[in-house]
Parts: C-alpha cells; structure tokens; sequence
C-alpha cells in the first residue's frame, strides 16, 4: 500500500511539471527594443524570434516586449515596478544607450551623462534583483552613416557613433561588475561590418533593425539566453548578411565616418586593436602601420602592412595581445595592395609552443576577409605565418586589418 502511494504521488509531481509556467523573459529598452516601426511587423521582431526558437530548442519560454521608444535609463527606473516587476520576471534584457548618448541638434552635451547611465544600470540591476528577477545587460547597436543624424554636427565630423561607444563600453564593464550576463549586440555587428557586412541593409534608417536586423539581433541574443538556460547556444537559423560594397559600409571610408573605424572595432572584441608586433622580415617600403589599426578600408600604404622581400622563410609576424586571453576567431583582410596568397595563423600563450588554427590561401589582390575559427582557447601572441613550402620562393603578404576576437559570437 505505502509503495501505490508513493508512486501516485511521483505521478502526480510530473504532471505538475509538465504544466509548469513558462520561462518569462521581459525586453526593456527604446525603439530598437520596441522594434515595430514601418518595414517591421511583431512577428518580426527579436522578441518574438527567440519566443519561438527557444521554445522549440531550449524551454518553453514567453518573452514579452515593453520597450518605449525615446527611452533613456532614467525614464526606465521610473516604470520599472509598474511596466516590469509587476509583471514577475525570471529574466529581464536590458537594453539602453542610443538615446542616453544623443546630443541633440544645436546642443553640445548628451541628453544623459555618462556617469549617470552607468549608476542607472547598476540601479536597475540591484532592484530587479531584489524582485528575483535576473537581469541581462545588453549593449546597443551601432548607427550607420545613413542615419538621418549623421549628416550634421556633431557626427557629421566625429562619425555617427560618436559618445554612443562610450556607453557601450560602460555597459560591458557594469556587467562585469555586477557579473550578470552580456549581449554584446554592438560588438557583433560591428565585427559583422569588418567581416563585410552591409549595415544600413540590417536597418530600416541606419538606426532601427529591418527584419534582417532584428533576424541578427535573435541570433546574438539567442547564443546568450540560450546558454544562461541550460541549453545549446548555437541558434536553429544563420542569418543571411548582406554583403558590403565601399559606397554602402558604414566603414566604408574615413570621411563617412569621421575618426570612428578603429574605436568601433577597438570595441567590439577586437582584441588585437593597437596592440604591437614583432617581425623576422620588416618591411623597408614604407608598409607597416596597418595591420592592427582595426581599419580595412586603407589599401595602400602605410595604411597596410607587409612583410619584406627577403628569401628567408617562414616569415613570422607575431602580436602581442598583451595578456592571456580566450581566443576563438582570428579575422585577417586582404588588401588589394599586394601579392598576398597563403596565410597560416597560429595561437599561443608564451610566444614558443604555437598551436595552428587553420591556412588561407588568399587571391591576388582580392581585399577579402577570412575567418580562422577554433574552440575558445588561452593565448596572449597570435603568429601569422608565410611559408615558402607553400608559397614557393616568391615574396610578401599584404595585409589590411587583423581583428583577433574571443569568443563573442562562438
């Protein structure tokens, strides 16, 4: 009898499982949060993309929107219980910075200090955090040369993300502190622009994301969510990026996006950025300051780098990342200055034992990237290599930007 009991009562334990309320996850932010806007129906829209594939792949899930656009973080707090907490997250994303960054036409300071955006996040970490809520910071996405801002004063000169990379990197460095979980939506699809991705095409206005944009933004997003939960972060869909010409990337050339190339790319994981190196055959034509700059726009020199014309082989140039870090992918441009062919890249974390993470065989002069990926490993010196068993006697690589990132988007 006890033992019917028993099982009658594990029975009745899974039935209430199976019932169990779905995961809530709350999207808190501006208009990109928000994202309905002409071009862009709900069905659309990041929310409802990972409502439907972590549902299907990872948990039942139910992710409501309550995004507002115009949105600053001091505005947030103010409906926070009313709009948020009343509605009893488990998990809420938070993202902000676009507007907090602003300046304004005819101003000259943003709409929201810096200091206080940063205290904001912390504040709207530790309330939802006392409402047992979890919260995941989220960065913004860049704004694109085609944003109707960009044609005036201030970023009509300093580029359209000129203050918004500040807040970014505040956001990275509260979640870090509070150790919550990070979307770095800003550095992917900055990295998606150096990887030749055409931006504007992935907005409706070169702020707001198209179907496309938001397909992207689902994809970033899912990896961390995904993860957080238990579950494979590899999304069930690769989005289709479109592909940059120069008369459509936002990176297209300095002066569409004034000073901001190498400070976006310095932000978005590129690990490599300004970092130095050494070489076993310097180049004496004036190549050389190129190939950490985050810039692959530059197709001559010195805006490339190159090794030498010597006929000692391999040549080695080697980065010093300055610390150990996780490494996953290194990104290497092709200038179209140059007779670059086969390119091997190697990782490691004392500039001696090198584990090699794959070979290129690039096309003369044809300014493509290349994605060398790997499972996420240790490594301070990334060595780029030149071999004369595959190159055969004949000369120098001639390298754009390196972008050496970790494991942002495994």
């Amino acid at each position: 009898m006890p033992k019917l009991i028993l099982i009658a009562a594990m029975v009745a334990i899974v039935a209430m499982q199976a019932h169990a309320a779905p995961i809530r996850i709350i999207a808190l932010g501006d208009s990109i949060t928000k994202g309905v806007r002409s071009g862009v129906t709900g069905a659309q829209t990041f929310e409802a993309l990972l409502e439907v594939w972590l549902s299907a792949h990872v948990a039942p899930v139910e992710v409501i929107n309550v995004g507002i656009g115009g949105e600053r973080t001091d505005m947030a707090l103010l409906r926070l219980d009313t709009d948020v907490i009343a509605l009893k997250p488990d998990y809420v994303l938070i993202m902000y910075g676009t507007n907090d960054s602003h300046i304004d036409a005819g101003k000259t300071d943003v709409r929201l200090p810096l200091q206080q955006y940063e205290q904001n996040l912390h504040t709207l970490i530790a309330r939802l955090r006392d409402a047992g809520a979890k919260p995941i910071l989220m960065t913004s996405i860049p704004l694109c040369h085609t944003h109707q801002h960009a044609t005036r004063p201030p970023y009509s000169e300093q580029g359209p993300n000129y203050r918004l990379t500040e807040y970014v990197n505040a956001c990275r460095q509260v979640a870090a502190a509070e150790d919550v979980p990070l979307v770095d939506n800003f550095g992917a699809w900055a990295e998606a622009a150096f990887l030749g991705a055409d931006l504007p095409a992935l907005t409706t206005d070169g702020c707001h994301p198209s179907p496309a944009g938001h397909e992207f933004l689902a994809c970033t997003i899912y990896r961390v969510l995904a993860r957080t939960l238990g579950g494979d972060p590899q999304p069930p869909v690769k989005p289709t990026l479109p592909v940059a010409t120069p008369t459509t990337s936002p990176f297209a050339t300095p002066a569409a996006i004034g000073a901001a190339p190498a400070e976006q790319m310095s932000t978005a994981g590129n690990l490599a950025f300004g970092k130095t190196y050494t070489e076993t055959d310097p180049n004496t034509w004036g190549y050389g300051t190129g190939l950490t700059d985050g810039i692959k726009d530059r197709d001559t020199k010195p805006g490339v780098y190159a090794t030498g014309v010597g006929e000692q082989y391999p040549k080695l140039t080697t980065i010093d990342l300055g610390e150990v870090r996780t490494v996953a992918r290194v990104v290497v441009h092709n200038s179209t200055d140059g007779s670059t062919k086969t390119v091997s890249v190697g990782l490691s974390t004392d500039a001696e034992a090198f584990s090699d993470i794959g070979s290129h065989e690039f096309g003369q002069g044809d300014g493509q990237s290349h994605e060398y990926t790997c499972e996420p490993q240790r490594a301070r010196y990334v060595r780029i290599e030149d071999r004369a068993d595959l190159d055969g006697p004949a000369g120098v690589f001639d390298l754009d930007a390196v972008g050496i990132v970790n494991a942002l988007c495994p």
